[in-house]
């Protein structure tokens, strides 16, 4: 294995009442994918902040190509060649998206007239663009786009950084299947040109597909690391919640009956013109599945009450 380029080292994080993380420790390779899995509150956000630049650490120290290095914030961290692409959108919609990639680091020319290059920004945002398989125009205003594309947008603003360390936190939890599938294509290219990659998702299916290895953090603490050979949706379960599944949940035999809940013609403002009919049995576990917007949370809104049906 090559020398890291990345390493995290007793790294410590409290706030008022919460021990966030304690002596957590992370090391990630050049063209290294490194997946970092954990249940919701186990530390990862806080720790990846920490490494971009949004928390300073309470105890631990980093090295970035083996020296010492401490980020002070969100612009040291870019310069240091740290990109981190969030779970929640950064994006200006009243700006287009070339905008919004070069936000604040916009070329300019004309001497101490400092004009705004726009040629230039789309054009290296359509590079962008092309490399994420997003046929959209650079100068698309970003509040006409929907939430999967915006997040796209956000990729992009990344890949403009051309960071040699990549953060991606939950960055497919808005995406379709094909954007999902087009994303980890990028992550497998960046990774063939030498950028480290830190991935964080709940979908342990794409970290089976992409990761070199996985680091679990469990109640703010480093639960076990699983190499390429060894990751197994079980054994990051496991690692997640430390115990088996089986052992986690009950097995309580249920009285099951059929159709204990039906829904006919149900129809919604968001479609009108199409009624959802469905029934679920007593003891049953029913999935709705589609793509965002295709009209599962009205739905499931209608049936609560939180919406007034049409019909």
């Amino acid at each position: 294995m090559n020398s890291p380029v990345l390493e995290m080292k007793g790294i410590a994080k409290r706030f008022p009442g919460v021990v966030a993380l304690e002596g957590v420790d992370l090391e990630v390779c050049p063209g290294e994918i490194v997946a970092l899995a954990g249940e919701n509150g186990a530390g990862k956000s806080t720790l990846m902040k920490i490494l971009g630049g949004v928390y300073q650490p309470d105890a631990g120290h980093l090295r970035i190509d083996g020296q010492e290095a401490v980020i002070r914030s969100v612009a040291d961290a870019i310069g240091r060649g740290i990109g981190f692409i969030h779970q929640e959108l950064n994006v200006l919609d009243n700006l287009n998206i070339a905008e919004n990639v070069f936000l604040g680091r916009e070329p300019v020319w004309g001497g101490p007239l400092k004009l705004v290059d726009r040629r230039k920004i789309h054009a290296q945002t359509r590079t962008c663009l092309d490399r994420l398989g997003l046929d959209l125009p650079s100068d698309t205003p970003v509040r006409k786009l929907s939430i999967a594309h915006q997040q796209m947008a956000e990729i992009a603003k990344a890949l403009a950084l051309e960071a040699r360390i990549l953060i991606m936190d939950e960055p497919t939890s808005s995406l379709t299947l094909t954007e999902t599938a087009r994303l980890l294509a990028v992550a497998k290219e960046l990774k063939s040109q030498g950028v480290s990659i830190i991935y964080i998702s709940h979908r342990l299916a794409e970290i089976g597909e992409i990761a070199d290895r996985v680091v679990v953090l469990r109640d703010g603490r480093n639960a076990g690391v699983l190499a390429r050979r060894e990751i197994s949706h079980d054994r990051i379960v496991h690692l997640m919640v430390g115990r088996d599944l089986d052992q986690f949940y009950g097995h309580a035999a249920t009285e099951r009956k059929p159709r204990f809940f039906e829904v006919q013609g149900l129809r919604t403002r968001r479609y009108p013109q199409h009624a959802v009919s469905f029934d679920v049995g007593r003891g049953e576990i029913l999935g709705f599945a589609g793509l965002v917007g295709a009209g599962r949370s009205e739905v499931a809104q209608a049936i609560f009450g939180a919406e007034a049906p049409l019909a």
